[in-house]
């Protein structure tokens, strides 16, 4: 059986993505190394949702279809009104996949650089991206622009 080299992509960024954190000050890359952005590449986006209790994630889903660690289909689940939909990006960033959650405001803020890049006619997977945090007190924000291609 032969893959496109994207899809083999796909799949070793899926095995081996850590969760990017987003944090007031930046991005968490590791305890004590926080960057205000980054240079990233694309892998992969697409839905998902959270389910928070005290802050906490006890359910969620990276397709916003069915949950990680439980056998259910989020459609059907009793607690979906009270999830919270997303975007689960994955990204590579200085060759190491990274999978980033996106909540609303900052969700948002992808789907108007998403549309924007199409509107261009750039694909977005594979295109080198600067994502960027500001800090909107308790919580970081995240924005998306476009790297000129010199600095790529």
């Amino acid at each position: 059986m032969t893959y496109e080299f994207s899809t083999m992509r796909e799949l070793a960024a899926r095995a081996f993505a850590r969760y990017l954190s987003v944090l007031p000050a930046g991005f968490q890359l590791s305890p004590g190394n926080i960057v205000p952005s980054l240079k990233a590449q694309v892998i992969q986006h697409r839905p998902a949702r959270t389910l928070y209790k005290n802050r906490s994630p006890v359910c969620r889903s990276l397709d916003g279809i069915r949950a990680l660690k439980k056998e259910q289909e989020c459609a059907g689940c009793l607690f979906r009104k009270a999830c919270t939909p997303q975007i689960c990006l994955e990204i590579l960033h200085q060759g190491v996949p990274w999978r980033l959650i996106l909540a609303y405001t900052s969700a948002k803020n992808f789907l108007l650089f998403s549309s924007r890049m199409k509107a261009k006619g750039i694909p977005l997977e594979d295109s080198t991206i600067m994502i960027s945090v500001r800090d909107r007190g308790r919580w970081g924000e995240v924005y998306f622009s476009s790297v000129p291609e010199e600095e790529r």
